[in-house]
């Protein structure tokens, strides 16, 4: 690695937090991309690092994986340009990679499959233009900005997917568009993704697809905090407006999720008091032990999406969840209440 690179990350390293060098040519810091984890203050998962000539920076938290160059833009655009000028003056021979894809293009080969580059060929949500259907999608739901950082978007679903689980698809001919999900384990690894597409004539609105057959799918362990309560609702976009939040995202968590049992976890099901598959489901995890909301009968919306897209606030909606959480018997009195099927 060259005398000016070093430097420069040096320089952005004063900026960043717990920044410490870890090896020859290598790096760590806590992400000013994603902010890290949020409830772990100590954790500090973004890599500078050296491979085949070229300086990468990768975060294991938000997936992030771009040119050195292109992370000092996001971090200081005006130190950028130092970077530049300093490091390549007028020439114009050489260009440092802007993209993963870029990155591979220049070395003429991939990295083999791993959690390190699992979310290569998909796009950033919040990088993409204003006037994307994915960028008018997202805002259209009021989806949080911390959140909108970790969704992804492929104009190629299928073909992607059979990048990550092989052979998924036996035909690609009618492939399709999707903003894709990422599920992540407690460690950050990638277990599955949700891929929803935009398209009204779509039969299927989500297509979940597990990685890693040996764990439950739920979305946002990865920012899940044990030691205050946890709370479980049914779709990963609900989970975005409540905090600590996870998605069961149509796992059968009562029966099939193995679940840090010191931890208290709340079902929160959607607002539907006459869908009998619902009112089912908590039944059930009501005599499997667990707490659950049983919805305020002045709350008419189906989800908390809604609810949000019906000017409540998620403060509002999150209060109402902890009034309105019930136990045991009281929860079995509450649901027999709320039910109408």
């Amino acid at each position: 690695m060259d005398y000016i690179t070093q430097k420069y990350i040096g320089i952005v390293g004063v900026r960043l937090e717990q920044f410490k060098k870890r090896g020859k040519n290598l790096w760590n810091c806590r992400c000013p991309l994603c902010g890290d984890s949020q409830k772990d203050k100590t954790k500090a998962r973004g890599f500078i690092f050296e491979y085949e000539g070229d300086v990468m920076y990768k975060c294991h938290n938000c997936g992030v994986s771009t040119g050195f160059s292109n992370f000092l833009n996001d971090v200081d655009p005006n130190l950028k340009k130092q970077y530049v000028l300093e490091k390549f003056g007028n020439k114009t021979k050489r260009k440092n990679p802007e993209t993963v894809d870029d990155f591979f293009k220049s070395v003429k080969k991939k990295f083999k499959t791993s959690q390190h580059n699992r979310l290569q060929g998909l796009e950033r949500v919040d990088r993409l233009p204003s006037d994307h259907p994915a960028v008018k999608y997202v805002k259209g739901r009021k989806i949080p900005e911390e959140h909108i950082k970790r969704l992804y978007w492929t104009d190629t679903f299928q073909a992607w997917t059979n990048t990550i689980v092989k052979n998924k698809f036996g035909t690609i001919k009618f492939d399709e568009a999707r903003l894709i999900i990422p599920f992540f384990s407690e460690s950050g690894d990638l277990i599955a993704f949700q891929g929803r597409t935009l398209n009204p004539k779509s039969k299927l609105r989500y297509i979940t697809i597990k990685v890693d057959e040996s764990v439950c799918k739920l979305y946002g362990l990865d920012k899940m905090d044990t030691t205050k309560p946890v709370y479980v609702l049914e779709g990963p976009i609900d989970s975005m407006f409540i905090p600590n939040a996870i998605a069961m995202a149509g796992s059968d968590m009562a029966k099939t999720c193995v679940l840090d049992k010191g931890a208290e976890f709340v079902i929160v099901m959607d607002n539907e008091n006459r869908n009998k598959e619902i009112v089912g489901k908590i039944e059930g995890f009501i005599d499997n032990g667990f707490s659950v909301c049983i919805w305020d009968e002045n709350i008419i919306e189906k989800d908390v999406n809604d609810m949000v897209l019906k000017g409540m606030t998620p403060e509002s909606i999150f209060e109402s969840i902890k009034r309105h959480t019930y136990k045991g018997l009281q929860a079995k009195m509450a649901l027999s209440k709320w039910s109408r099927v």
